[in-house]
């Protein structure tokens, strides 16, 4: 039922990116903060038993990703929607009553399929016009939820980490009012049978094959990292907690500062795989250079760099695969692109803590890097091999 019914549909879009930011700001706290947080407090988890709970959580995302879209034509959008800002809850309050490595994988497993319908609706909102511009605007509520949450937790966990998981759920609540004062309704589905959806989802897989392979090695590389960051950080770059704060805050920052203009710029260039060539190659160095940092201020300077690489390539490469979505399929190919990219986060943090361990957190920042040089090679060979068939987007 609509609440707000005089909004517009663009400002309508603009205010659900409120409720975005709030649940992923609990995503940046809980799994980007609390839980690699816990491997370096008194009393803290197991780094494997770490990396496996926020392997879970991308599970959680991804199988969701996966099979949200028609279930959204089946009981209508808003349905899911509630029912998954319920799961988030109940997660959170669950992990903040008993705290323990079973609450921690169950909680983090519940939040990844809560997280996910949101950005269904919000992409499938994105509309025609200025797409590019659009996503970028979803992708800065996402990355401005992320880094502040993060940041937060991060300064929190310095005193009492107890309490603080109450105010996550709270946030949740807040991002579930503001979305059932703004949402204009259900979006519009086409209902379809088991089989056309499965055969939907076979010819869209076979037309999109060229998205696949950077799919699954970004969320592999970007997963791999999320556990030992704060144990990098502190043990390698020698930075105190504060530092490490300071450190995301600038990288996310940069990233947020120079997200939106590059997706203007995106729309306005036809060929968007250089684009994201170029930011995965600078990505990768960066991430090379990171390890041997002389002091705090390069540090800082490298740091900012990535979060400028990183806008550079997510547009790009978001733009791209949208081409790959035929117009009836947009709920339903969004969630199998991202279950794809989740497929590979949902690994990622399993290995890079494994790596981590056998060897040293250096290890699994080397093998990240080689992978993003990996993608862009891949993707280089495909601009090359296709351009005479004029099929670059």
């Amino acid at each position: 039922m609509t609440i707000l019914k005089n909004i517009t549909a663009k400002q309508e879009f603009l205010l659900l990116i409120i409720p975005l930011f709030l649940i992923e700001f609990v995503r940046g706290a809980f799994v980007f903060s609390y839980l690699p947080g816990l491997s370096i407090h008194p009393g803290g988890i197991a780094l494997t038993i770490i990396g496996l709970a926020i392997s879970i959580h991308f599970i959680g995302d991804s199988v969701t990703n996966l099979i949200v879209g028609y279930f959204m034509k089946l009981f209508g959008s808003n349905v899911v929607i509630h029912l998954s800002f319920t799961f988030s809850i109940i997660g959170l309050v669950m992990v903040a009553i008993w705290t323990n490595g079973i609450t921690l994988i169950v909680s983090a497993l519940f939040l990844g399929v809560g997280i996910c319908p949101l950005w269904i609706i919000l992409l499938s909102k994105a509309g025609k016009q200025q797409r590019g511009q659009n996503i970028s605007i979803v992708y800065f509520g996402w990355l401005a939820g992320i880094g502040a949450g993060l940041i937060t937790m991060n300064h929190y966990l310095q005193f009492n980490f107890k309490y603080i998981l109450w105010f996550l759920p709270a946030l949740i609540l807040l991002g579930w009012l503001i979305y059932t004062l703004v949402n204009k309704g259900d979006v519009s589905y086409r209902l379809s049978n088991l089989k056309e959806q499965k055969d939907n989802t076979i010819t869209l897989i076979k037309k999109s094959k060229a998205v696949v392979p950077g799919l699954l090695l970004q969320g592999v590389a970007m997963g791999m990292i999320i556990p030992i960051l704060p144990a990098f950080a502190i043990n390698v770059l020698h930075v105190s907690t504060d530092q490490y704060s300071l450190l995301m805050l600038l990288g996310g920052g940069s990233a947020l500062l120079f997200l939106v203009p590059i997706g203007k710029l995106v729309d306005k260039i036809s060929n968007k795989v250089v684009l994201f060539i170029i930011g995965f190659c600078l990505f990768a160095l960066s991430l090379l250079i990171l390890i041997t940092s002389p002091n705090i201020v390069a540090t800082f300077a490298i740091v900012i760099s990535l979060g400028l690489f990183y806008a550079l390539f997510l547009p790009a490469w978001n733009a791209f695969i949208a081409g790959f979505i035929p117009e009836n399929l947009k709920e339903a190919g969004w969630g199998i692109f991202s279950a794809l990219q989740g497929f590979g986060v949902m690994i990622g943090p399993t290995i890079g803590s494994v790596l981590a361990n056998q060897n040293q957190t250096i290890t699994t920042i080397k093998v990240s890097a080689a992978i993003f040089g990996i993608t862009a090679v891949i993707y280089l060979l495909y601009a090359l091999f296709f351009r005479r068939k004029n099929i670059l987007l």
